[in-house]
């Protein structure tokens, strides 16, 4: 078994006999949980190799998964994946931008903002990637 371990992001992703998953530790008001979903060998890849993806796609996530009347389908799961960790980094941040100025309300930018000590500022105007 190999695993990933984002202590920072309170996420993790794991691989185990060629099945591979991501777990997010999920904040919301009084409650907190786990959301554990299945990704590819691809994405673990990606998470493996690039701290800063892994850490847009956390926060990206984050805000979905805190209501259940927001929480993603599979299908949603794989859109948001594939844009931010496979897209080339200016299509991944026009879809962080649409996102965090959309029903996340600045929650993205500020999530990285908080985590990182980034300048919230220049990611409301699309500028993530460092």
């Amino acid at each position: 078994m190999k695993e990933i371990n984002y202590d920072n992001l309170r996420m993790t992703a794991t691989a185990s006999d060629g099945i591979h998953t991501m777990e997010l530790y999920i904040d919301s008001g009084f409650a907190s949980f786990t959301v554990s979903f299945s990704i590819s060998q691809r994405d673990f890849n990606v998470l493996e190799q690039n701290e800063e993806r892994a850490a847009l796609l956390c926060a990206a996530l984050h805000h979905p998964f805190q209501l259940r009347k927001t929480h993603l389908s599979l299908e949603m799961q794989r859109y948001y994946l594939d844009k931010i960790l496979h897209s080339p980094a200016r299509e991944a941040e026009e879809f962080l931008t649409e996102k965090d100025h959309g029903s996340a309300n600045g929650a993205i930018s500020n999530f990285i903002r908080l985590i990182y000590g980034r300048e919230q500022s220049l990611m409301r105007q699309g500028k993530w990637f460092n």
